[in-house]
């Protein structure tokens, strides 16, 4: 079971509270139980703060609740965490301290954050146990809160580059873009993603205190680790790689434009997971070509339309490379 830290709830509630809600029937509705708020540290099942997002929603009819809890932010409200980030030299250290010690505050996320190119720098944010809609508003939340917690320890504006959702645009950007401070918002993305300048990760937080951040470290690193996804990047790949050959678009431009992130860097991310841009391809050509002849052969020219090949002779020169396992056919079965 996925769990979340009650300072999250704590802080959502007071903030929800002071927007007009009841306090007392927002926490029966979302079965928070009242030992847990007693508690400093309790965690509690991870359902409670998707039910806290999803009524919080329909009690203020307001689809961008979360950017507007998240532009009210309190540095120190998630305790440690908050700390962990405060008391690092620039914004960048800071950053790179959400992935590594987000079990402080929960068990069903994890932070990427990695270097696009030499002038971006993009942070993600992925559930575990995915909840649809739910995830979309915590992701939002999220998303918001690292902005506007930056903000709050840095001297120099921090306008991210761009920002990247899962979910459908709303009928109204003003609040998006008043709080990320950017009009570059992609809605149904493959991510939830902010991108920075690479040159913003040397922003000094006027919070710094290396002492503080010495005394710390061991807290932080009594944590459990973080917790895996259930899908690798691979996977993510495989995913956008099915939907190019059904659409006849399968280059590695054209699916990392799918996946939202650069050529290069879908290529490094495959290498740190131990395959290449052309396994994958080959993988994902090989499955789509077991599903399409599970019911019979197909000819040649058929099957250079379905695997993206610009001519039969391609397949020819393809097999030559494919070992294809488990329900796959061999290249040898190619006709």
């Amino acid at each position: 079971m996925r769990t979340d830290q009650i300072t999250l709830h704590r802080f959502v509630i007071g903030e929800l509270t002071a927007a007009g809600l009841d306090r007392d029937k927002l926490i029966r509705d979302i079965g928070l139980p009242a030992w847990a708020l007693a508690s400093p540290e309790a965690y509690v099942p991870s359902e409670i703060f998707a039910r806290l997002w999803e009524v919080a929603e329909h009690e203020l009819g307001d689809p961008a609740v979360p950017l507007r809890v998240a532009s009210r932010y309190s540095m120190g409200c998630l305790g440690l965490y908050d700390y962990l980030f405060s008391t690092a030299p620039d914004l960048g250290s800071g950053l790179r301290t959400l992935g590594p010690y987000v079990t402080a505050v929960t068990t069903n996320h994890r932070w990427g954050l990695v270097a696009e190119n030499d002038d971006e720098v993009t942070l993600s944010i992925e559930m575990v146990d995915t909840n649809g809609h739910s995830r979309d508003r915590i992701h939002l939340w999220g998303l918001a809160a690292v902005v506007a917690r930056s903000r709050l320890v840095i001297s120099a504006p921090v306008v991210p580059v761009r920002v990247r959702v899962r979910q459908a645009p709303p009928k109204s950007l003003d609040a998006y873009v008043e709080l990320f401070g950017t009009t570059d918002i992609e809605f149904h993305s493959s991510m939830d993603a902010v991108t920075f300048r690479a040159a913003d990760m040397n922003l000094p937080l006027t919070s710094t205190d290396p002492t503080l951040a010495t005394v710390l470290k061991p807290l932080a690193d009594a944590l459990p680790p973080p917790p895996p996804l259930a899908t690798t990047w691979a996977d993510q790949v495989a995913t956008a790689l099915a939907k190019a050959l059904e659409v006849g678009e399968v280059s590695l431009e054209a699916v990392a434009r799918r996946m939202a992130t650069s050529p290069r860097t879908l290529q490094r991310r495959l290498m740190e997971a131990g395959t290449t841009w052309r396994q994958e391809v080959d993988r994902a050509r090989a499955a789509r070509l077991a599903e399409a002849t599970a019911t019979g052969p197909i000819t040649r020219a058929r099957q250079a339309q379905l695997l993206g090949y610009t001519d039969p002779g391609s397949i020819r020169r393809a097999a030559r490379r494919w070992s294809i396992t488990g329900t796959h056919r061999r290249c040898e079965q190619l006709d």
